[in-house]
């Protein structure tokens, strides 16, 4: 069991978000195992069985912060691939961005490894939707920068699914910095592959040559 201060009640809030934020903030300063659904609905300024309105488990409110945290990944990848630069540009800076956001998140609380932990394979299984749908903004940018791709589609799968691998709880880096090299280099040797594949455009001076 944990202490904390009881909220005032939602009212016009969300009761769902008020529940979200309030296991949040329990969770990261206390970790998964010690919070209870009660502590969370306390917190949050409802009752338990509000609480149990909304979300079935303690389970279930972790992965709705899971959901949440990675929605609003996908918008700033939205927001990166609308931005200026070239398609390659902002097809790297994409690619980096999730796996050190993520990074950032779990290092940033003593109990993020904690939870990774308790839920591995349910995190597992719901990340695989919004990896998706990230590979679906990686793919846009990979028609846009014209590479000589065969299915930009499926490419845009496998490399949302290649830098999924290198976050937790797949692979572990001591340090952010050593993640962020080793990222780069991942990234910038996919990124020779696909301008090395794209066919070369004749000029019309070379065009001129050959007729």
């Amino acid at each position: 069991m944990v202490s904390g201060h009881r909220a005032s009640g939602p009212g016009k809030r969300d009761k769902r978000e008020a529940i979200l934020q309030a296991a949040w903030e329990l969770i990261r300063h206390h970790g998964y195992s010690r919070v209870t659904i009660s502590e969370i609905a306390r917190e949050a300024g409802v009752g338990k069985g509000t609480a149990y309105l909304y979300f079935h488990s303690k389970r279930d409110i972790m992965l709705a912060l899971v959901d949440k945290t990675n929605s609003r990944i996908t918008d700033d990848l939205e927001r990166i691939a609308s931005g200026s630069g070239s398609p390659r540009e902002r097809l790297r800076e994409c690619l980096l961005h999730r796996v050190l956001r993520i990074w950032d998140l779990v290092h940033r609380y003593r109990h993020g490894h904690e939870v990774i932990t308790s839920l591995k394979p349910d995190i597992v299984a719901r990340v695989e939707e919004h990896v998706r749908d990230q590979g679906e903004i990686l793919a846009r940018l990979l028609r846009e920068g014209r590479f000589a791709v065969d299915d930009p589609d499926r490419m845009g799968q496998v490399l949302a699914g290649l830098f999924e691998l290198l976050t937790p709880p797949y692979y572990g880096f001591r340090s952010r910095q050593s993640l962020q090299e080793f990222a780069t280099q991942v990234a910038d040797l996919v990124l020779r592959g696909l301008d090395g594949s794209a066919p070369e455009e004749k000029s019309d001076e070379s065009v001129a040559q050959v007729t």
